[in-house]
């Protein structure tokens, strides 16, 4: 490099090394700091359809089918009976009609090697930052980091790119709240092999339960498996994840004839923060992406394309203006507050589609359109069941997410059954 990067990116998960591969290939330098610390285990193992055309456009799809599990679609299982079945193939001609589920540290590992292929440098240095609420600019690096980085004689780059995670450093730093959901469930999870599935391989299958849901994602050689579960329950299954886990397992009606050969094969590990949004995601010289912007229930696993869609759209800006746009501070604001107002579009609307799964719209719509095929048979059901699939497949997937026709179709759909009560009878508690 001719001379030292003008973009920082802080944090080599997905959304930072994706970025950093991106701008590689538009000629554009990064400089990425990464302390390598990570769990061993990572939310986000299911990915959907709208990764793939990313993966596909980025060029790295094989590369990451290599290492996981094809995934053709989710099943949801109700505790009261009702099994509700996708297959990605109804997506077909609007995104791939598949999927993967992947070892999160392999797949993170994998987009890091590709930046690295395209001469991305990493460091191996957690970034501190200094402060100037207000300011112009309001974040830079600290003196530790500048070293770190090879930037010398008064040089330091001229946009920070928070890709920092959940700690999400730019916004802690410079006092910056955010929006949380209602729901204040806990998550355990793990991985587990000995653990029957009765479906089609790959396909991940959600089931609801009188306490919450639970996950099972097939990967390679083992299972994820893990619960979300509503805080008062808590106590009835044990004192901690691994005892709540084996609880779940051993005694579930459906679950546990599955897992009589069960041996959990990692640790357990346990999230607690799930839906929250920062009231800013942007200000002169930096700007925040992926899960440090914000992040959304797993119901649906928007979170990974969260990230990658986040990496995409600052890469856009960039492909559109050129790295000259760092030299016109006003045009870069105008530029960074739309990518602010497109990431926040992106998680209103997966937040709206996952409470309709958590409040029983969705179970009740399924039901419903069962009913009326069972009860008019014909030309009109049929219709009306291809539109209502197309319509939430579409969206659960990230092909139709924002589409103002499909929210209103869905909402009007189901707006019915909560004053029918049916929705209630299903709905998480």
């Amino acid at each position: 490099m001719s001379q030292s990067p003008r973009i920082a990116i802080l944090g080599a998960g997905p959304a930072g090394s994706a970025l950093a591969a991106m701008l590689a290939r538009q000629g554009i330098q990064t400089l990425v700091y990464d302390d390598e610390k990570r769990p061993a285990l990572l939310v986000g193992e299911s990915l959907i359809p709208a990764i793939v055309a990313i993966l596909q456009r980025m060029g790295i799809e094989d590369r990451v089918a290599a290492i996981s599990q094809f995934k053709p679609g989710a099943s949801f299982i109700h505790h009261l009976g009702t099994k509700m079945n996708f297959n990605f193939r109804s997506v077909e001609g609007r995104l791939p009609p598949y999927a993967y589920n992947v070892p999160r540290p392999g797949f993170d590992d994998v987009l890091k090697d590709y930046a690295k292929e395209l001469g991305v440098k990493f460091v191996k240095h957690r970034a501190g930052l200094v402060a100037h609420p207000g300011g112009t600019p309001e974040l830079e690096l600290d003196a530790a980091a500048l070293e770190a980085g090879g930037y010398a004689n008064g040089a330091k780059p001229d946009l920070i790119i928070d890709c920092s995670g959940r700690s999400r450093t730019s916004a802690k730093l410079l006092g910056i709240h955010a929006a949380t959901g209602q729901r204040r469930d806990t998550a355990h999870f793990a991985h587990f092999t000995g653990i029957e599935h009765p479906h089609e391989p790959g396909q991940i299958a959600i089931m609801y339960h009188p306490w919450g849901w639970s996950w099972r994602i097939p990967l390679p050689d083992k299972l994820s498996f893990g619960i979300v579960m509503n805080p008062k329950s808590l106590p009835e299954f044990g004192a901690n994840g691994e005892e709540r886990l084996d609880r779940v397992l051993a005694t579930d009606p459906v679950l546990s004839p599955l897992t009589a050969h069960r041996e959990r094969v990692t640790d357990v590990y346990t999230y607690t923060n799930y839906q929250l949004i920062s009231d800013r995601a942007q200000g002169p010289g930096w700007v925040s992406a992926g899960d440090a912007f914000g992040f959304v229930d797993p119901m649906l696993s928007p979170g990974v394309f969260l990230a990658l869609d986040s990496a995409e759209s600052l890469s856009a800006m960039f492909a559109k203006h050129g790295e000259k746009l760092l030299d016109s501070p006003e045009r870069l604001a105008q530029e960074l507050g739309r990518y602010e107002q497109r990431q926040r579009a992106w998680h209103e609307a997966w937040h709206e589609l996952i409470e309709y799964f958590y409040d029983g719209r969705i179970v009740a719509f399924y039901e419903r359109g069962t009913q009326l095929k069972a009860d008019h048979p014909g030309r009109f059901s049929n219709m009306m069941e291809y539109i209502s699939n197309r319509v939430v497949a579409l969206m659960a997937t990230g092909a139709g997410t924002l589409s103002i026709w499909n929210r209103m179709y869905l909402k009007s759909c189901s707006k019915w059954l909560l004053k029918s009560g049916r929705a209630k009878e299903l709905a998480l508690p």
